[in-house]
């Protein structure tokens, strides 16, 4: 069943004379009263306003007026720096799950129908580089990262970022130097330890076998300096005695001491920049060497949709893009972040879904019927394409894992138009990519004047191009299982601001939940829908007779005609200009 409703506003966009309505839930609650609706869905500003006395008294006053509502949670829109779901920084992963966990219980308790997040608005992947935080990251299930590692079947994600085993690694590379002496450089090592340097130029600025290279490089000269005499005119016999067993010892502690100095950075309180690429690097190999379907499936869907934009099939778009290999191994696909870190994100926010570390979502909204809902997010300017967690294709495949996990719909989706035409997705075509049940998680739709300059929330118009966009888009989204089934389904107009916000949008969006509901398709669309009545005094007859009948009004008043033209000539035509101008010879 389709449900047209408004959303509140808020408090802190409010001008002075009006912000008595929006001071508080319950005043929130009742902005849709007035406007042809029965749903309102309450812009949540902060937290504390579930401290409002006396607030669920009032929420129930609300619903005997016959009103219903949903709760959209805080957002960098309204202006809170609230921590996000898919952060792998320790203090945000704590903070976030808590606050989200308070705000379901509350809204539970007040009786709302959903509690709507934003899918990520977290600092972007590539601009992590220029940002600092602590470093001391946990996992998806809100486990420290040091431990993650520490078990013994993710034992090889230490050796993969490593090279080699740490067992293993330090006769190869004593070999190595045996046979090169100070010739020694960092290619020969990068044959043996095959490191993955992108992580490790940002933990110790240079690659691994660069710092091993130039650990040996200090302990032979420190010994040289020892003997008071250069490596090279030492007799053999005395390498042997002498260098050998200290520079293998010096090799074995510097590996350990690499690898136990990148364990303890994962856990440190010391600010770094950007240590949480670390977590989503390894994470992804994680993902990858598991077989983990949430990796698949984005990475996948996410190709495709790339691909489908080019108007490429996905083997040429990866051939056009130098990826022979969807790994975290193949530069060019790291590269591509916008590829796999919506996999990794996706991963952190089903890890808050299941984690059993912290307090379990999945009860409450079991017990209120309430399903947590992630929105398409919105992005600054210049940040468009970098979100962390954009697409709702990718949206899907989480919500059918947790979903599938949990038992019941734990989890939905809110397609926002406006935000996927400003951070640069083409709605038409995310919904072509999405499976063939891919509108079945999607429980809301943010509904206005499609404008990529987000947030626009501009009315809709009756009968314009905007509102037959917008049908096409949902009626796309409905053979695709969008209203279908008994769970309510939310068309939400998100207003802006102005003496009226809300304009015709409502009788908009009820023409177009009309016409949904009766399968008609884009191309079959009658006047009807436009607001045009095919008979009585709203039909294109008498409209047009209307028209005719005052088409000359404008004119009124401003034609002063000559007297042999229209057998008159009144005073105030002869005192404004002479009638010999109007000859009609003059006027061919």
């Amino acid at each position: 069943m389709f449900t047209v409703g408004v959303s509140s506003g808020i408090f802190g966009a409010a001008a002075e004379a009006e912000r008595m309505q929006y001071a508080g839930l319950s005043r929130k609650a009742q902005y849709c009263i007035t406007k042809g609706v029965e749903f309102v869905q309450i812009d949540l500003e902060s937290v504390s306003e579930f401290k409002e006395p006396d607030l669920k008294k009032s929420m129930e006053k609300v619903k005997q007026m016959n009103v219903s509502f949903g709760i959209h949670s805080e957002t960098r829109a309204f202006g809170v720096e609230a921590a996000e779901l898919d952060s792998a920084i320790e203090t945000d992963y704590k903070l976030g799950h808590e606050r989200l966990f308070e705000i379901l219980n509350k809204s539970g308790e007040i009786g709302s129908n959903y509690v709507l997040i934003h899918s990520s608005e977290s600092e972007p992947f590539p601009i992590l580089e220029r940002t600092l935080q602590p470093s001391y990251l946990v996992d998806y299930s809100g486990r420290g990262f040091r431990d993650f590692l520490n078990l013994k079947e993710n034992q090889h994600l230490i050796d993969w970022v490593l090279g080699g085993k740490v067992e293993e690694i330090p006769e190869k590379i004593f070999e190595k130097w045996k046979e090169k002496k100070k010739e020694l450089k960092e290619e020969d090592l990068k044959e043996i330890v095959k490191s993955q340097d992108f992580i490790w130029r940002e933990v110790i600025g240079v690659s691994l076998p660069d710092a091993i290279r130039r650990r040996i490089e200090d302990i032979v000269e420190s010994l040289e300096m020892e003997r008071g005499e250069s490596l090279e005119k030492l007799p053999e016999d005395v390498v042997e005695k002498f260098f050998y067993p200290r520079i293998k010892r010096r090799i074995e502690i510097s590996v350990h001491d690499f690898r136990d100095g990148f364990l303890d950075y994962l856990q440190s309180r010391s600010l770094h920049y950007g240590p949480e690429r670390t977590a989503y690097f390894i994470t992804a190999k994680w993902m990858e060497d598991q077989h983990d379907p949430l990796w698949h499936n984005i990475v996948e869907s996410t190709i495709e949709y790339f691909a489908k934009s080019t108007g490429m099939t996905k083997e040429e778009w990866l051939r056009k893009e130098g990826i022979e290999k969807k790994s975290i191994d193949d530069a060019n696909f790291r590269d591509r972040t916008y590829l796999w870190v919506p996999a990794v994100s996706a991963k952190y926010i089903y890890g808050h879904l299941t984690t059993e570390k912290y307090s379990d979502f999945k009860k409450t909204i079991k017990e209120h019927k309430m399903p947590l809902i992630l929105e398409t997010p919105m992005a600054g300017r210049g940040r468009e394409e970098w979100l962390r967690l954009p697409n709702p294709i990718q949206m899907y495949w989480l919500a059918k894992e947790v979903n599938t996990q949990a038992g019941f719909e734990c989890l939905g989706i809110a397609m926002d138009f406006e935000h996927m035409l400003s951070i640069k997705l083409d709605p038409e075509l995310v919904i072509d990519c999405m499976p063939e049940d891919g509108g079945k998680f999607v429980r809301v739709i943010h509904a206005g004047w499609p404008s990529p300059l987000a947030p626009a929330h501009i009315p809709i118009p009756i009968g314009s191009e905007q509102q037959l966009y917008l049908y096409k888009l949902l009626f796309k989204l409905a053979k695709k299982g969008f209203g279908k089934g008994e769970e309510n389904f939310y068309i939400v107009f998100e207003r802006g601001g102005g003496p009226d916000p809300i304009q015709q949008s409502i009788i908009a969006l009820r023409e177009i939940v009309k016409y949904l509901e009766k399968d008609v398709p884009p191309e079959k669309l009658g006047p009807e829908f436009y607001g045009v009545e095919t008979k009585g005094f709203l039909s294109p007859e008498r409209q047009k007779a209307i028209i005719s009948e005052h088409a000359l009004d404008p004119l009124k008043g401003l034609i002063i005609a000559p007297e042999e033209e229209y057998t008159f000539l009144g005073k105030a035509a002869t005192e404004k200009g002479a009638p010999e101008k109007w000859k009609k010879e003059e006027l061919k």
